[in-house]
């Protein structure tokens, strides 16, 4: 017989993720915060800086697949300890800079190797801890991500006029480190580990439980199904749109007039905003199903594109729309995981979602890279938000040739 506790263990998972994700995503998400300054002082353009994003969100994609399955194997902990070597040291070095090559070396390769860790393992992790309530528990351990576009551009943009932006990166690179090493030694591959029962198992049929929770496919038989290329394109396109506003609103918030402090609290807009959407969402999910949600949110993401390269180069209006986006952008990974589970099961849970992620990934490194290009050929980044945008309609065509299997979203 399972012990029983008094206090769910998996909560402390849940908060173990968050504080990894606010601390590396929100370290990822405050770059576009020091592209301004690195160009100035450097003189690059901001093709060669957004690229360097794009090289590590790519190359962190793909690393991703390997952090998945060896977390299915060997459990997240040894994982993000290792991983979060590489990123501390990457984004320390990142101080260092004076060239070009160290620029992708220091941010494209080694940091990317840290942050890989990040999405996978802890996704899978989570849900392999609930049945009951998973929308919910996702949501909550996903505000680390929306939290931290929300505190980290403005701490960021403090920390750069205090100290300058080589000193500003090194307090983040020594905060972060010790943050997500403390995070980790408490993390567990999955209830079975203490003894327990996922949450919300002992409310299942025992043959539903069988059939839907414990079972599922392989990377391999996933890899041979419609389904699965359909999935990775919706999220390669809807990732090239989040990732190039993530990483380009500040500079063309600038561009129009803000200061480098009101483009950043743009910016800081677009997190408090997803944050507070998530626990709706996730909600959501949970009782209308994921399908519906990712059909409403991939409108929203468009039609919010529209908005801000027709309107975009007025105050307000930016702030409108960092709020529309940030409803949409809340979303992201939690279609990912949710769609992920719903339509291939656990057995193989990281790697699979470390696949899709690879692909969200090449969406979210082509988008900052296409769209550095398409400023410094026109002046503008009208342009590339039209381009973003048709993407977002193209995800929405896929989103409903999608065929997902509800009864996961228990």
């Amino acid at each position: 017989m399972p012990r029983q506790f008094r206090f769910f263990y998996g909560y402390v998972i849940v908060g173990a993720a968050f504080l990894i994700m606010v601390t590396m995503i929100g370290t990822v998400l405050s770059f576009g915060v020091f592209i301004t300054p690195i160009a100035n002082e450097l003189g690059w353009n901001r093709a060669v800086i957004s690229g360097a994003m794009s090289t590590a969100t790519l190359l962190s994609g793909f690393l991703g697949i390997a952090a998945g399955r060896l977390s299915d194997k060997f459990g997240p902990k040894k994982i993000v300890l290792t991983c979060n070597l590489f990123f501390g040291l990457g984004i320390f070095l990142m101080s260092r800079i004076h060239t070009i090559w160290q620029l992708y070396l220091f941010y494209g390769i080694i940091s990317a190797i840290g942050f890989s860790s990040a999405i996978a393992p802890m996704q899978s992790t989570v849900i392999r801890w609930f049945i009951k309530k998973r929308g919910l528990m996702i949501s909550i351990f996903l505000m680390g991500l929306t939290g931290g576009s929300l505190f980290m551009p403005p701490i960021a943009d403090w920390l750069i006029t205090l100290y300058g932006w080589r000193d500003a990166y090194v307090i983040i690179a020594l905060t972060d480190f010790s943050v997500v090493t403390l995070a980790a030694i408490l993390l567990k591959r999955d209830p079975a580990e203490m003894g327990l029962q996922p949450y919300g198992s002992g409310d299942i049929k025992r043959n539903t439980l069988n059939s839907h929770y414990m079972e599922g496919h392989t990377l391999k038989e996933a890899i041979r199904t419609s389904q699965f290329w359909l999935l990775c394109c919706f999220f390669f396109c809807i990732a090239f749109a989040m990732l190039t506003i993530m990483t380009h609103i500040v500079p063309h918030a600038i561009d129009v007039g803000l200061s480098s402090t009101l483009a950043a609290i743009v910016l800081s807009a677009i997190g408090g905003t997803a944050t507070a959407a998530l626990i709706p969402v996730g909600t959501l999910v949970d009782r209308i199903g994921v399908k519906n949600v990712a059909i409403a949110l991939t409108s929203l993401l468009a039609i919010s594109l529209l908005f801000v390269s027709l309107i975009g180069n007025a105050v307000w209006s930016l702030f409108v729309f960092a709020v529309v986006f940030g409803i949409a952008f809340s979303s992201l990974d939690i279609l990912l995981s949710m769609l992920s589970s719903n339509l291939f099961g656990l057995t193989s849970l990281g790697a699979i979602i470390g696949f899709v992620n690879a692909m969200l990934q090449f969406g979210g490194a082509s988008g900052p890279f296409i769209a550095g290009i398409i400023f410094d050929t026109s002046g503008s980044y009208r342009d590339a938000f039209l381009v973003c945008m048709c993407l977002c309609i193209i995800a929405l065509v896929v989103i409903i040739l999608l065929r997902t299997r509800y009864p996961w979203n228990m």
